[in-house]
């Protein structure tokens, strides 16, 4: 398959996967699971030597994700949970298996999911890890479970120019470049043809630490057709910096990827899923076409293609129940959200959102504070909060019953000074 050396690598041709030759049985969930949320302290989540454990992101806890199904179909929460972070994807220069077949990216969906890793098979950081057990039950269940894995930069163009979908179309993208990605799940990818994406922090790799890839490494990767991703310089919090600094990581960002690649990426990852308004006008004007955040939601064509949503996979929610919940869930979709910047300058939120079409049995769940729900008439829906929410990360998940019991799904991340 052609791909494009200049700027981004990109592909002409989607892999409709279909079940190997060898039976994989299919795990079932029974409960629902829900997403998680990455924090970090400001800085790099890094060291630099082989000796010293790297750093972990930190999860925040959230109930902001359904649980199970009540008798008259409506969303009722379990146990407090979590929400996501992950990344960008295209399709394998490695030859393609018997057993998979070429589609173009067409049919009459309109939505599609992205899925985010960060670690694989390092146990020590469980907040960011998948194991390599549950690695292979996603891969068995993508590879004969009803879906479409496509290249993400593909499901943007598609959904970006009103283009249908097939139908469970899915992305996967991965977060930080750590070198557990090349070791080991870039050889699990590769076998199955499976298009992923990896957003690289620049600086992380230009010093050298022993957890990260090498730029010989994410060469290797880009010429073999997987998509890079761009993720800042220096992994910062973006909204705690002035505009000039925010294009400064952007701009170095870019040179690096220059230097290293030969091109730019066009996709984009905030890190920690922290974005304001002057953050997502600088990623912009800065060449990006579309930015993922950290929140959970299937993505569609009335999205904000500056932030887009991704379910985030660790240890802790990488089980199957939750895989398959969020690998089938369709948007829910809203308009006129407040607060309409993703930094809040009020604090308790007012938030609220216009429903494109009713949904009696909606549910939202903010990942701290209790909150009284007003639904004026079928369509606005207005969340007030008991009191001020903490600093760092707030965030809040609204989801509904949909068509085939797959779960209707909004979320929202908003960074709290």
């Amino acid at each position: 398959m052609a791909v494009e050396t200049k700027r981004h690598s990109a592909i002409s041709a989607v892999m409709r996967v279909k079940p190997p030759r060898r039976k994989h049985g299919l795990i079932v969930g029974v409960s629902f699971a829900v997403g998680l949320t990455f924090g970090a302290t400001a800085g790099f989540a890094q060291i630099a030597s082989d000796s010293a454990p790297a750093t972990d992101e930190t999860v925040e806890a959230t109930t902001a994700e359904p649980a199970v199904t009540g008798a008259d179909g409506a969303a009722t929460p379990e146990a407090p949970t979590t929400d996501a972070t992950a990344q960008d994807a295209t399709q394998s220069d490695a030859p393609q298996n018997a057993d998979q077949e070429m589609v173009s990216p067409s049919g009459d969906a309109t939505s599609a999911v992205v899925f985010m890793y960060h670690r694989f098979g390092e146990g020590e950081y469980p907040s960011t890890n998948i194991t390599m057990e549950q690695f292979d039950q996603h891969v068995k269940e993508l590879t004969s479970g009803p879906y479409t894995v496509m290249g993400v930069p593909q499901i943007v163009s598609a959904l970006a120019d009103g283009k249908g979908l097939p139908d469970r179309t899915i992305g996967i993208t991965v977060d930080d470049a750590y070198r557990s990605v090349y070791e080991k799940a870039w050889p699990v990818f590769r076998e199955h043809n499976l298009p992923f994406t990896v957003f690289v922090s620049t600086e992380q790799l230009d010093s050298g630490y022993a957890n990260y890839m090498t730029w010989d490494m994410v060469r290797e990767l880009s010429e073999a057709g997987v998509t890079i991703g761009g993720h800042s310089q220096n992994h910062a919090h973006l909204p705690d910096f002035d505009l000039d600094r925010v294009k400064a990581e952007l701009a170095n960002s870019a040179t690096r990827f220059e230097e290293e690649l030969g091109y730019v990426p066009e996709i984009f990852a905030y890190p920690y899923g922290e974005a304001n308004g002057e953050v997502i006008a600088a990623v912009k004007e800065a060449g990006y076409r579309a930015a993922f955040g950290q929140q959970s939601g299937a993505m569609h064509t009335e999205s904000d293609f500056m932030y887009l949503p991704r379910y985030a996979l660790n240890e802790h929610y990488g089980a199957m129940d939750r895989f398959n919940l969020a690998a089938n869930s369709l948007p829910l979709v809203v308009s006129d959200v407040t607060p309409a910047d993703y930094t809040l300058t009020r604090n308790p939120p007012a938030f609220g959102f216009t429903l494109a079409e009713p949904a009696p049995s909606m549910n939202c769940y903010p990942s701290e504070g209790e909150p009284t729900m007003s639904r004026l008439g079928e369509e606005r829906v207005e969340i007030r909060l008991d009191g001020p929410v903490s600093s760092g990360r707030w965030r809040i998940n609204c989801t509904a019953m949909g068509p085939d019991s797959r779960w209707r799904w909004f979320g929202m991340l908003y960074t709290v000074p």
